[in-house]
């Protein structure tokens, strides 16, 4: 398998290093300011991919480079393509390259890792086939100021990936400091606080303001329990109604809250997490974060803007302008 990488920050850097672990062939790297040692190089992808054959390509730039990118792997017909979050930095160009992709021998991935979790993998069969809190109902998860799209995204993600539903409407409220953004002043990616309203009665509270620095937190509401997980501290605790407790009315919020989970939550390293996504993608099998689903997180986080900017409900799916609008996030 010959690999190509473009960006080598730190997730290029990453891949890298999962790569060699993996006994692939680093065909080139390629990036507009760092050269490898022993490694061909290049600062111009056109010229890279142009010039190389290679298997899978490694797609780990800032945002607002993945289309035209991406869009010219598929049109090399690389088999595989790897690319970070966002998918693209607008709803229009993500349905472009989907479109591209139909006519296309390319298999295209996009890192959103929780999806390779064994812990959440697990617990989603606790949640799911085993009820050990009742109907899963609602999300909240609190988090310091890391932008929307940087860290949000993969909050949003592992909201759809728990509730299975896709998002009907968003509300938003900017808590923007306007701070640097650490990636250049090329980028913004304001915080604040939203609610995904999903189908089914499901949502989400995710509030990633930018007036907020502490570790962040995921609880799970369930109709009779709550699961609360601190991913940094690999820890996770359950509470429940007794069983015999579980079909009384639901206005009976004072029956005791039984622990019933109270162990590590082993989430896994980046490193391992990414040898998945990349055992997922050469795989046969149907790719567990498909470009549609990519596609989705875009149409969200435009949503979100949108509601920042209006003060408004926004209802999916989205039109006009921030159908088409780019966003210089990463």
């Amino acid at each position: 398998m010959n690999v190509g990488i473009i960006g080598y920050g730190r997730m290029g850097k990453l891949y890298h290093e999962v790569i060699k672990e993996m006994k692939f062939d680093i065909d080139f790297i390629c990036d507009l300011e760092k050269k490898i040692d022993d490694v061909k190089s290049f600062s111009d992808y056109k010229i890279a991919l142009d010039s190389s054959e290679i298997d899978m390509l490694i797609v780990a730039t800032y945002g607002p480079s993945h289309y035209e990118i991406v869009k010219h792997a598929i049109k090399k017909n690389i088999r595989y393509i790897l690319c970070e979050k966002p998918f693209t930095t607008s709803l229009k160009h993500a349905e472009e390259i989907i479109e591209v992709l139909k006519n296309s021998q390319s298999k295209l991935g996009i890192s959103y890792l929780r999806r390779f979790s064994n812990a959440y993998s697990g617990l989603l069969d606790k949640l799911n086939k085993n009820k050990i809190i009742g109907d899963v109902k609602s999300i909240i998860i609190t988090s310091g100021a890391g932008g929307i799209s940087t860290l949000g995204t993969h909050f949003i993600d592992l909201s759809t990936l728990i509730f299975s539903e896709k998002v009907k409407s968003v509300y938003c409220v900017s808590i923007n400091k306007n701070h640097p953004n650490p990636r250049g002043k090329l980028f913004e990616d304001p915080g604040g606080y939203f609610v995904l309203n999903f189908y089914n009665e499901k949502r989400a509270f995710i509030d990633m303001s930018d007036d907020l620095g502490l570790q962040p937190k995921i609880e799970i509401i369930g109709s009779y329990g709550r699961i609360e997980i601190d991913e940094i501290n690999k820890k996770i605790i359950g509470y429940s109604r007794k069983m015999d407790d579980r079909d009384k009315p639901m206005h009976f919020y004072g029956l005791e809250n039984q622990l019933i989970i109270d162990e590590s939550f082993d989430f896994e390293s980046l490193n391992v997490l990414v040898k998945k996504m990349i055992e997922d993608i050469i795989s046969n099998e149907k790719l567990q974060m498909t470009p549609d689903l990519a596609r989705d997180k875009v149409e969200i986080y435009s949503a979100i803007r949108k509601s920042f900017d209006s003060n408004e409900i926004i209802s999916l799916p989205l039109e006009g302008e921030y159908y088409e609008r780019e966003f210089m996030v990463t």
